[in-house]
């Protein structure tokens, strides 16, 4: 049977209505969780009392599919706000454009390209210069890895003080980066096998 929701309910139905209805198949119920906080956060879902939450513009008699209908809208619609940079990365529903994680530089949503192809060498750059150090002592190591991870390290702190809310705490939003993350991650080539390789032929 069916599930039949309502624009007022306890915190595990928006949950099952979230994992029903809106996000990636991908999501767990405690990712889910964290994510129904930043929308909290986002001013989309509002808490009564009790274990009672509502989505902002209720309409308790209204069917599934209507509030279906107007949550995405919603959604959507913070899509296009700063504040709602994170939400399409977890919408199952339809494929939504993603906004660069970098907030160094002004990103130009107009050139969506462009964006992809800076953020996509930038985080080569992060992987790639990742390589074995070889005849390296534990501190050396250390340092290197160190230096090499700081760009990791930096965007993560940016991204999870900007989730971070009233609602959805530090680990709700290191949850939610960790994902995000993961979804633009690449794999760094094993060029340094093929050198190595090369030099022993030679």
């Amino acid at each position: 049977m069916k599930n039949v929701y309502s624009g007022t309910m306890n915190l595990d139905e928006w949950i099952r209505f979230f994992i029903d209805s809106i996000v990636s198949d991908d999501l767990s119920e405690e990712l889910v969780g964290s994510f129904l906080m930043h929308l909290a956060d986002l001013g989309a879902l509002l808490p009564l009392d009790g274990d009672a939450w509502e989505w902002r513009t209720r309409n308790s008699e209204a069917e599934s599919k209507n509030l279906i209908a107007r949550v995405k809208k919603d959604i959507e619609s913070l899509c296009d706000s700063e504040s709602g940079f994170a939400l399409p990365y977890f919408i199952g529903y339809k494929n939504s454009y993603k906004k660069s994680l970098q907030f160094g530089d002004e990103v130009d949503t107009s050139s969506k390209n462009s964006t992809k192809a800076n953020v996509t060498q930038q985080r080569s750059e992060i992987f790639s210069s990742i390589k074995p150090a070889a005849d390296l002592s534990n501190l050396q190591i250390v340092k290197k890895s160190g230096k090499q991870l700081q760009p990791f390290l930096q965007l993560e702190e940016t991204v999870v003080s900007r989730l971070t809310g009233r609602h959805a705490s530090k680990q709700d939003a290191q949850k939610l980066f960790h994902y995000m993350f993961g979804k633009i991650g690449i794999k760094a080539e094993p060029r340094v096998w093929e050198q190595l390789s090369r030099k022993r032929h030679r």
